[in-house]
């Protein structure tokens, strides 16, 4: 049964390296609400920060897959022998529950970062919107006093 108790080793240290990509990805959280606060964004900075996040995440995913696939094998001897690893289990237990609390905390900074950036990027859109139209209200002042400089006699001196 050796090979059940190094299995369960696995887990511990998926879980435990899933626990320490949470934390990074609530710094990364903490860097965008820092951009955010800003008053003009660097988007160039909050693009990078969304990459690190999104490359944290990929590795989350692949972490989960592996947990599940070792879990898969090592279920039936944690199930049939819980009293041998009561221990272990408890551990992965706490583990869990610690990462599911970080997840939480994670998609509630998500959530508040994704308002203030919203928020920026309306005033962003608001801004865009003002120079097309002075713009167009520019360009539409040109062409119509350019029309004004071509203006046909009315009265013509037909005396000759």
């Amino acid at each position: 049964m050796q090979y059940s108790t190094d299995y369960i080793q696995v887990l511990t240290d998926s879980l435990r390296k899933k626990i320490s990509l949470l934390d990074t990805i609530s710094q990364i959280n903490g860097e965008q609400k820092q951009l955010a606060a800003e008053k003009r964004m660097d988007l160039e900075l909050f693009e990078e920060t969304v990459k690190r996040k999104s490359d944290c995440i990929d590795e989350l995913n692949k972490l989960d897959d592996g947990f599940q696939l070792v879990y898969d094998r090592v279920k039936p001897e944690l199930q049939g022998n819980s009293e041998k690893y009561k221990a272990e289990i408890r551990v992965l237990k706490q583990l869990i529950s610690e990462i599911t609390e970080k997840s939480m905390a994670v998609q509630a900074e998500e959530e508040r970062n994704k308002q203030a950036v919203a928020a920026h990027f309306a005033t962003y859109k608001k801004e865009i919107r003002q120079v097309k139209a002075s713009r167009s209200a520019t360009t539409n002042y040109y062409k119509s006093m350019n029309k004004l400089q071509n203006v046909e006699p009315v009265f013509m001196d037909k005396k000759k």
